[in-house]
């Protein structure tokens, strides 16, 4: 697993994809300004780690605001069962 965290309200939220049978798992460390650190857990799965990622964005803002989370829908998720994966950068890019 790798990400780049991203500063939001005096927050760091890394943002994570892990590939998992064929899916890539959505999680989320959220950081205080105190440095009080917390994990997510696992969000949802997504086909891609891109839409993992900025689901676990999502979800690591609302919980800063103390907003309402969103909620994964559930994705089918295809692929060729040689497919070899491997976890996947979350780029600073491709995420809002």
């Amino acid at each position: 697993m790798h990400a780049i965290p991203l500063n939001y309200n005096d927050h760091v939220l890394v943002p994570l994809a892990a590939g998992e049978r064929g899916s890539f798992a959505s999680m989320v460390i959220v950081t205080k300004p105190n440095g009080a650190r917390w994990a997510s857990g696992v969000l949802g799965h997504f086909s891609e780690a891109d839409d993992a990622c900025r689901f676990a964005i999502e979800y690591g803002k609302a919980e800063v605001d103390g907003r309402r989370r969103p909620r994964a829908l559930k994705l089918i998720v295809t692929a060729e069962p040689d497919v070899n994966l491997t976890d996947t950068p979350c780029v600073s890019g491709s995420v809002p």
